[in-house]
């Protein structure tokens, strides 16, 4: 079988899964000299004008050096900068950048998770390629095939084509602070938890699943678990290891055709916190930094789950324990306001009838010993993880996160509500875990 990875990019093969997977990105580098290979592809492969995104902190560090790159390539530039203060990447403020790259040639974004969005978001809508520079090791979304925006005030996973090429400088990326690199290894360690609510998916729901997108980061869980202690020093290489991983679970989402593989129910606490903020103006933080938490306590919640006797498990009660659709809509109008109608549009998409609920409880309860062996192929010990995060200087507990640590545990119960897919966070509910 061919071995995934860098070398798959820019191919199209068929899979077992009955499939045919792509993967349109051409170029991925991660190395010392990747502004220059930036702008060497900009100059063989794009025409000559670029609108250039950036904000005021990733400018300072990276921007310059690919600016000049661009120039002596003979590239015209025009400029999108943000200030220096964090912000959210919307569905209008994406639009905003769409509008500023017509009559361009091909967008380059020089920053993180927002920038990166936005640059990919506007390069979707006006057919354009997208040339990605990451400042920080914080999440691995640049080479995937989706954005994360606000979207009427609620967090969304869109489909996008993915960048032309992403070209990352790990000395760059270790100048960003420790916490944005821990919060990528909290983002990628999340894979060990997210991966196993896909194929537990699979095998409860009959979703669509296959196991190729796994091969992309094979062995990079074990060089991350190693690097942790060297990433709160902004050790260059440890976080060159971290990157590596971010760009290796990227390309596994294009592969799936899905964010699946990366995001389950650790991601839906993150989002959770992302929305409350946007609409009620209580603080967050860091996405990885959030998922690293929440991946701790889904888990911990696999870790019930595969500690349970099926023969004890009466489907008829835990059926009868669920919440009735009115509490479900009560939460829900509770948490999201006028935002409501679409969370529970994405909840009824999911949800079961009480017959149906213990229906599927019953046939768990046949089931649970094979989806347990199963998701043992993915799941890490919560006390590893947790370990590793602390010692790259991350957060991993609610109370050590910039979000109210309330909300997060509000986010454990309900942000399952939030979107259709299938995860611990159900499986949890459901064998009353949870």
């Amino acid at each position: 079988m061919e071995k995934l990875g860098w070398n798959s990019l820019g191919k199209i093969f068929v899979c077992a899964c009955g499939e045919t997977h792509a993967l349109p990105i051409e170029y991925c580098h991660l190395g010392a000299n990747a502004a220059s290979r930036l702008a060497a592809v900009a100059a063989e492969r794009l025409g000559r004008s670029c609108l250039v995104v950036s904000d005021a902190n990733t400018r300072h560090v990276g921007g310059e050096a690919v600016l000049s790159a661009l120039s002596a390539a003979g590239k015209t530039i025009a400029e999108r900068t943000y200030g220096p203060d964090a912000f959210d990447a919307t569905e209008e403020e994406a639009m905003v950048v769409a509008n500023a790259a017509q009559g361009v040639d091909f967008i380059v974004a020089i920053g993180s998770g927002s920038l990166s969005d936005l640059a990919k978001y506007a390069g979707d809508k006006r057919g354009l390629p997208v040339l990605l520079f990451p400042t920080a090791a914080s999440m691995n979304g640049y080479t995937s095939n989706i954005v994360a925006l606000k979207v009427r005030g609620l967090k969304r996973t869109l489909p996008c084509r993915p960048a032309l090429g992403i070209f990352a400088d790990p000395d760059v990326a270790a100048t960003a602070p420790a916490r944005m690199t821990a919060a990528g290894l909290g983002d990628f360690l999340s894979k060990c938890s997210s991966s196993a609510d896909w194929r537990a998916a699979h095998m409860i729901r009959g979703g669509y699943y296959c196991d190729r997108p796994r091969e992309f980061f094979e062995g990079a869980q074990e060089r991350l678990l190693d690097v942790a202690p060297r990433v709160r020093h902004g050790d260059p290489d440890a976080v060159g290891v971290v990157m590596e991983a971010l760009l290796l679970s990227g390309l596994s989402m294009v592969v799936a055709g899905s964010s699946a593989p990366a995001s389950g129910g650790e991601h839906l606490i993150s989002h959770y916190l992302d929305m409350k903020s946007a609409l009620y103006g209580t603080p967050h933080d860091l996405h990885g930094a959030q998922v690293g938490v929440a991946t701790i306590d889904c888990l911990r919640l696999w870790e019930r789950v595969c500690a349970m006797n099926p023969r004890s498990m009466d489907s008829g009660a835990l059926a009868a324990q669920q919440p009735s659709e009115d509490q479900i809509r009560e939460w829900i109008e509770a948490d999201w306001g006028h935002v409501a109608p679409e969370v529970l549009n994405q909840w009824r998409e999911k949800r079961l009838d009480p017959h149906a609920m213990k229906t599927e409880i019953e046939t768990l309860r046949e089931q649970l010993p094979d989806v347990v062996d199963a998701v043992k192929t993915d799941v890490l010990p919560s006390a590893v993880v947790a370990q590793a995060i602390a010692a790259a200087g991350g957060p991993v507990t609610p109370e050590e996160l910039s979000a109210p640590a309330d909300e997060y545990r509000n986010g454990l119960r309900r942000a399952r509500y939030l979107r259709n897919r299938f995860t611990i966070l159900d499986l949890a509910a459901e064998l009353g875990l949870a």
